[in-house]
């Protein structure tokens, strides 16, 4: 699937926390900053991805900080939400 730069910035991002390259601290202090600084221009490369990151991705994490989950579960449900945005089959199951 190609991307533009600021989709793939953020795909990255979250691939980083789902991978366990960053903390859930460091990714939920750079998160929203992000998605307010990349997610209008992510609209305007792609209209519907960035629609299903909102869907998938950005669900996940108001998800996870609205019901205080487990660090491991959180970064097992980004997994699965980017798994899904990329069209991954197998994504890990909680």
């Amino acid at each position: 699937m190609k991307v533009g730069k600021h989709t793939a910035f953020m795909i990255d991002f979250v691939s980083d926390f789902a991978d366990g390259k960053i903390s859930r601290d460091h990714f939920e202090l750079d998160y929203s900053g992000y998605v307010i600084e990349h997610f209008p221009m992510m609209e305007r490369e792609n209209v519907l991805l960035a629609r299903k990151f909102a869907s998938t991705i950005d669900d996940t994490v108001e998800y996870a900080q609205a019901n205080d989950i487990s660090d491991d579960d959180f970064r097992i449900a980004v997994n699965n939400a980017l798994c899904d945005i990329l069209g991954v089959d197998e994504p890990d199951l909680l």
